[in-house]
């Protein structure tokens, strides 16, 4: 299978994708933003899944602008770039939170839950061999790759809607674990209040 294409601008995309094999150390984000020379990986379908590119074609300036000004290519698109690391706000200090969240979240029941996953059943991806999240979660990153949607909408990123998820989730038990009480409120009266 060949791992470039060379459409040219007039198609929204410029010269072969042809470094996909890199030699350097650098990962490559199966999740990066909608940016010229960014790679197009695949398009979101109607289920709500990604379904991949093949080859993945390098965009141009010209398909940036039009995905942008029909707003959030993200949610349309999946894109690779060269992982940043610490520059990502997703970045843990050791990997990527978004593999792990979305691994962590895995529906029962779906390729994703199998532990491990059959590397036979996982979709075709021309950027495995430099994927962060692959040499980071292996086959199981494989597995959820396709569920990921980047922009969900508004401004939270993975870690900051999985942080919020997880602070609702205390204050919830917070809640249930006070018990109300009453006390007296000087006058005579009473009042509820909760203690914890």
């Amino acid at each position: 299978m060949p791992a470039s294409r060379d459409a040219g601008e007039a198609g929204g995309t410029r010269g072969p994708a042809s470094d996909l094999k890199r030699s350097g150390a650098r990962h490559a984000c199966p999740s990066a933003l909608c940016r010229e020379g960014s790679l197009l990986l695949g398009v979101v379908t109607p289920g709500g899944t990604v379904g991949y590119v093949q080859p993945p074609t390098r965009i141009g300036a010209d398909f940036v602008e039009r995905a942008q000004a029909m707003g959030h290519p993200e949610r349309r698109f999946r894109f690779s770039a060269d992982c940043v690391e610490a520059a990502c706000p997703q970045w843990t200090g050791g990997g990527c939170a978004v593999v792990d969240i979305a691994i962590q979240t895995a529906p029962a029941g779906s390729l994703a839950a199998a532990q491990p996953p059959d590397p036979a059943v996982l979709p075709a991806c021309a950027i495995r061999h430099s994927c962060r999240w692959y040499a980071q979660r292996g086959a199981a990153a494989c597995a959820v790759c396709p569920t990921v949607i980047a922009d969900m909408g508004g401004t939270a990123t993975y870690r900051s809607a999985q942080a919020q998820a997880s602070a609702e989730a205390q204050a919830q038990a917070s809640a249930s674990a006070q018990v109300p009480v009453a006390a007296s409120d000087g006058d005579g009266g009473s009042h509820g209040r909760r203690l914890n």
